[in-house]
């Protein structure tokens, strides 16, 4: 890339600024954060669009490591709608707002602009990926390349707690038709792209994300927050009804009931309420009689994080679907085993029987079953732990940003894409 050449990144409904595991941030936000600081620090200068939710807020800055040739990542905050944090559900009504102001934004944050700039926009979940066309065919028609995240059909195929709106799923059949590169996690859900929304599949790129082995690894601080317990249980993440830790706390429920003598498990759960949920966990923990052995934790920063897994037995992700499930690739870093849900990206993040195990469907009692069966034979789960760090340190991040670098390069040096 040369220094006028760019990514344009576009987040609009969160920012890589955010506090992963609070409101609408987590997985998504890493992603952004880790790839552009990757990008930037092998030179390749990126700009990260995001929707301004404060006033007064101003361009930042990410850090960058220290590497030859390294460029800046700039997030820069664009006008649309009132300056307050809305949650996504009602972000859809100002994508043209956004898309109006972005070049502008760009352009007073230092973006080069005029004929000779060369660009590509990269964009993350179908808020987002709405406006990138827009803000692509405003920036001499630049190549578009799509992150999904999470896709509304698969979650309506999946999801019993709740159901994606029409209007999302039209925008992400457009976004796929229209997209020059669409990036899947895993195998399974390029599979899912062309199964849904008809996807071509020479379109398809599968590139998987990374985890941070600088701050995710086995050796460090160890703390558990919760109570301690046989068997210590952590779940982490958004707290919301698809997220699946109302499944975690009844299967809990279930171990404990069956020796009631002695409560074989503690769950300490860690993250934030978010978007429009009715679930109450509070409730669920009480009427579980888990009172006593269920703590909770808002969101805490990735080396807090770090030392929650080294200190927990298991680490639980019972999501109804996941396109990856960055949270079992850091539990793993860390060298703790991961029980999760076998579906979407866990079955690719996660070998089963080699770094943690695969649960199928999310009955308590399937749950349960896999809880009590750890409990009773620890050693063999820990002895998993030194397996599932080696696997994760075969996912980086500048693995990922290589292969995004080399894809963006032949993109840019397409055709152009104008009508």
């Amino acid at each position: 890339m040369t220094a006028s050449w760019g990514v344009v990144m576009v987040s609009l409904h969160t920012s890589p600024l955010a506090q992963p595991g609070q409101g609408d941030a987590g997985g998504m936000n890493v992603y952004v954060r880790q790839l552009a600081t990757a990008l930037a620090a092998n030179g390749h200068p990126v700009w990260i669009l995001t929707r301004r939710d404060r006033p007064g807020q101003r361009v930042r800055e990410l850090p960058v490591p220290s590497l030859t040739g390294a460029a800046r990542a700039t997030v820069v905050p664009v006008p649309a709608g009132p300056a307050t944090p809305l949650p996504k559900e009602d972000l859809s009504q100002w994508i043209d707002d956004f898309a109006r102001n972005a070049p502008g934004a760009l352009i007073a944050a230092g973006g080069c602009h005029g004929s000779d700039c060369r660009w590509v926009v990269h964009s993350h979940y179908w808020l987002s990926g709405l406006a990138g066309l827009a803000v692509a065919a405003s920036l001499n028609h630049a190549p578009v390349v799509h992150t999904m995240h999470t896709m509304a059909a698969v979650k309506n195929a999946h999801d019993e707690c709740s159901v994606e709106p029409e209007e999302r799923e039209r925008a992400e059949q457009r976004i796929a038709t229209a997209a020059d590169l669409l990036v899947a996690n895993t195998p399974a859900e390029r599979e899912e792209l062309v199964d849904h929304y008809g996807a071509d599949r020479s379109k398809i790129q599968v590139t998987p994300p990374g985890v941070d082995t600088t701050v995710f690894r086995p050796d460090g601080d160890s703390h558990w927050p919760g109570r301690p317990a046989p068997l210590t249980v952590l779940f982490a993440g958004r707290i919301q009804a698809h997220k699946g830790p109302q499944v975690v706390i009844k299967a809990a429920e279930l171990v404990n009931r069956r020796d009631p003598g002695r409560p074989a498990v503690a769950v300490h759960l860690t993250g934030a309420m978010s978007g429009a949920s009715d679930l109450d966990l509070e409730r669920h923990v009480v009427e579980s009689g888990l009172d006593s052995w269920c703590t909770m934790s808002g969101p805490v920063s990735a080396q807090e994080l770090a030392a929650f897994y080294r200190a927990a037995d298991v680490v639980v992700v019972p999501s109804y679907s996941e396109s990856f499930g960055l949270v079992s690739l850091e539990a793993q870093a860390c060298g703790t085993p991961v029980l999760a849900h076998r579906v979407g990206g866990l079955t690719y993040a996660v070998a089963d029987g080699e770094t943690g195990r695969l649960v199928d469907g999310l009955s308590p009692e399937a749950w349960a079953d896999e809880l009590e069966s750890i409990a009773a034979d620890l050693e063999s789960w820990r002895s998993m732990g030194p397996a599932a760090a080696r696997r994760a340190r075969g996912f980086g991040w500048q693995t990922m940003a290589a292969q995004m670098s080399t894809a963006y390069e032949h993109l840019s040096s397409a055709p152009s894409r104008e009508p």
